[in-house]
């Protein structure tokens, strides 16, 4: 009986996979190469560092901008790597190479592929809650998120990041390009680490206008701005005190100028006049502005262009009333809504940072090394970004959007997606020309041409 019960079921036939899956889902799809313009890219950024470090950091740039999560051990399996696991860490932590060169290049490739009149640039800061606090940085600090499932106070890391908006094809987008992390636990260290990084980019991204909220609306920042040809636009407190500009002097009169006028109180906000806009920037829904140029006295005595905005809400009526202030007198009321508008661009990049690059899984010890593998995470998402903006063919063809979205969709999680589900286990130090000590670069580290033609 267990001969013919084991003949029985040997008899019958086995499923076969083509049997179970329908024709064409699960089709071997085509090889393709590396994007031509991200691979341009990689190169410009590393051969800005000395030779020996260069298909090192290429592959961990790479691979950080395949791999999901913080640890540098993903970003080297995401890969095949050229060297031994230890290597990556020990590149990261006593590596001669500088961040400033990959942020100038950064700044280079972000100024040469977007166009505009206008570029602009965010200032804020995110946490990333810790667990010890023996991590680089850790303090107890104010979350003013104020989300239902954290305390007021958490013990964190507070980053303050640099970013850069560029235009895409369904909406505006940030690009990180420089973050620093807080020494300190008051308000005093933030808007010292954002004139730091000012004065670190400088003018590698030409003439920019400077996006803050409140919290960064502070007379140092705006004046360090100013001296560096930006112009800046933020909002500030309601209660800010404005006055209007004073009368010119009287002929003959001694004495100097003046340099504030009328007080603007609530009284002569409310009798300036209306105007009705809708403001893309917010989805499309109604504002209705006031404006004035004034002289803020936290400024001393620098013109600026108010405007209360307040905008409507979804079942009716009027949102508090909201006042921005811009130092470029030449923007319309209009203009500098939309233009605020765009600071929001910086917090889903703190999310894709948080929850997708793993920001908060970075469990680097020391300082220098937790800065160093976080502007090379920043570099790919950058990177990623950029391939968004420019929305090239080549790119379109690795997307595959799922059935609930438009066909044309193109967001930078899909190109992260696309490129690694076809570029996994890729070997990126092949991006990289090799160099020799004396002669310098004398050719890839592909096969001889000889054999690739055999």
């Amino acid at each position: 009986m267990t001969g013919s019960g084991r003949r029985r079921r040997a008899s019958v036939p086995m499923l076969r996979v083509s049997d179970q899956t329908p024709d064409g889902a699960m089709e071997p799809q085509p090889e393709t190469d590396f994007p031509t313009t991200l691979s341009r890219w990689v190169q410009e950024l590393v051969l800005s560092i000395p030779g020996p470090a260069r298909s090192t950091l290429a592959e961990l740039i790479v691979g950080a901008m395949l791999a999901r999560g913080g640890p540098v051990t993903r970003a080297v399996l995401a890969l095949t790597p050229r060297l031994g696991w230890q290597a990556y860490h020990w590149m990261l932590e006593r590596g001669r190479f500088r961040l400033l060169g990959l942020v100038a290049v950064l700044c280079g490739i972000v100024r040469r592929e977007t166009c505009g009149p206008r570029r602009f640039a965010i200032i804020d800061d995110t946490l990333a809650p810790r667990c010890s606090a023996k991590a680089p940085g850790a303090a107890v600090r104010f979350d003013h998120a104020r989300k239902t499932n954290r305390p007021t106070f958490l013990l964190c890391q507070a980053f303050v990041t640099l970013c850069a908006v560029v235009p895409c094809r369904d909406r505006p987008r940030a690009v990180p390009i420089l973050t620093g992390l807080c020494r300190g636990v008051g308000h005093a260290g933030k808007i010292a680490l954002a004139k730091t990084l000012l004065r670190a980019v400088g003018d590698r991204l030409g003439p920019l206008c400077l996006l803050l909220d409140a919290w960064y609306m502070r007379g140092s920042v705006i004046r360090a701005a100013l001296q560096r040809g930006h112009t800046v636009v933020g909002q500030v407190r309601r209660d800010t005190a404005l006055f209007e500009l004073p009368p010119p002097r009287a002929p003959g009169r001694r004495g100097r100028s003046r340099l504030y006028g009328t007080k603007l109180d609530a009284e002569a906000v409310a009798q300036l006049p209306v105007s009705q806009h809708r403001i893309s920037g917010y989805g499309g829904r109604m504002a209705r502005l006031r404006h004035r140029v004034c002289r803020p006295r936290f400024l001393r005595g620098v013109i600026v262009q108010a405007v209360w905005c307040e905008l409507q809400k979804a079942g009716g009526g009027w949102a508090k009333q909201r006042l921005l202030l811009s130092t470029d007198l030449t923007l319309s009321a209009f203009e500098i809504v939309e233009a605020y508008a765009k600071r929001w661009t910086i917090e889903p990049l703190f999310a894709a940072l948080k929850l997708t690059d793993g920001v908060g899984a970075m469990w680097q010890r020391s300082r220098t090394v937790l800065l160093r593998w976080l502007h090379l995470v920043q570099i790919g998402r950058a990177l990623l970004v950029l391939l968004t903006a420019k929305a090239e063919p080549e790119t379109l063809a690795l997307v595959r959007p799922g059935g609930w979205r438009k066909a044309a969709t193109l967001t930078p999680g899909l190109v992260k997606d696309a490129l690694a589900r076809q570029f996994r286990d890729f070997e990126a130090f092949r991006l990289v020309p090799t160099t020799r000590g004396k002669s310098g670069q004398f050719g890839g580290t592909g096969p001889p041409e000889r054999a690739a033609a055999a």
